[in-house]
C-alpha cells in the first residue's frame, strides 16, 4: 500500500514540474497577446465608408496668352482640399460622391512702366471653388485586394481673382466655368493592415491612399467681362483619407 502510494504521489509531482516546464518555456509568440503591439485585432469590422477628404498640391497656369508673360512661366504652386460625401455605392464597382474643393494659387513677377522701366512686383492671386459630381470605383480594392482606387469627376469652378502691384490691389472679379478631372489611388493598407486596422479603431479612418489626378478648368468662357483663367490640361497629387 505504501509502495502504491509513493509511486502515486511520484506521479503527480512529474506531471506538475512537466506542466510549470511547458508554462516557462512558452514565449510571446506562442501567447496571444492582446492588447499589445505582437496581437493584431481580433474579429477586425470595418467601420462604414461616409466621406473622403483629400489635401492637394499641383501646379496652374492659366491661359491668358501673352498677358500671362509677365509672370514668367510662374507654375503657382496650387494648395488645396476637397471632400466628398458618398451618396450610393454601386454594388462591386464603387460610390458616386459628391463633393466640394477648394483651391489656391498665387502668381507674381516684376511691373513695368509703360516706358518698360521696373516699378515694383505684381501679383495674381485666384480662390478656386468647386462643386462636382463624381465615381470612386474601388471594386478592385474591395473585391480583387487590388489597391487601386479610378474616380472620374465633373463639376462647376467659381473662382475670385485679384491683381496688383507691390500689395495694392488694383482690379478684382469672378469667374466661372465648367470643371473635368480623373484620379487615380493607391490605397496604403497593403503596407501595414495591421496598423490600418487600428487606425480605423481610433480615428474612423477606413483606408488611406496617395493619389494622382489631371483635370482641367475652363474658367471663364461665358462672358466677355469674365477674366478668363482656365487651364485645359494640369494636375494636383496628395493624401486622401476615407472614413
Amino acid at each position: 500500500m505504501k509502495v502504491a502510494s509513493a509511486a502515486l504521489i511520484a506521479v503527480s509531482v512529474l506531471g506538475l514540474a512537466s506542466t510549470v516546464h511547458a508554462q516557462q518555456r512558452r514565449t510571446r509568440f506562442d501567447t496571444p497577446a492582446y492588447g499589445t503591439e505582437w496581437s493584431t485585432t481580433p474579429m477586425y469590422r470595418p467601420s462604414s465608408e461616409n466621406f473622403t477628404l483629400e489635401l492637394r498640391v499641383g501646379t496652374y497656369q492659366p491661359d491668358l496668352g501673352n498677358s500671362f508673360n509677365a509672370f514668367h512661366g510662374d507654375l503657382g504652386p496650387l494648395v488645396g482640399a476637397e471632400i466628398d460625401g458618398h451618396i450610393v455605392r454601386i454594388p462591386y464597382l464603387g460610390p458616386i460622391v459628391v463633393g466640394v474643393a477648394f483651391g489656391w494659387v498665387e502668381w507674381s513677377g516684376a511691373a513695368t512702366s509703360t516706358a518698360s522701366a521696373n516699378v515694383g512686383d505684381t501679383g495674381l492671386s485666384l480662390v478656386n471653388f468647386t462643386g462636382l459630381v463624381g465615381w470612386r470605383i474601388d471594386g478592385l480594392a474591395r473585391n480583387l485586394n487590388i489597391p487601386l482606387v479610378l474616380t472620374p469627376k465633373f463639376g462647376v469652378d467659381v473662382g475670385y481673382w485679384q491683381t496688383g502691384v507691390t500689395g495694392r490691389t488694383e482690379a478684382d472679379g469672378w469667374t466661372v466655368g465648367l470643371h473635368w478631372g480623373a484620379q487615380i489611388a493607391l490605397e496604403l493598407d497593403f503596407l501595414d493592415p495591421r496598423a490600418a486596422h487600428r487606425l480605423d479603431n481610433a480615428w474612423g479612418i477606413n483606408h488611406s491612399c496617395i493619389f494622382f489626378e489631371v483635370y482641367g478648368a475652363d474658367l471663364g468662357p461665358f462672358s466677355t467681362h469674365m477674366l478668363p483663367l482656365g487651364t485645359p490640361f494640369t494636375w494636383v497629387a496628395g493624401l486622401g483619407f476615407t472614413f
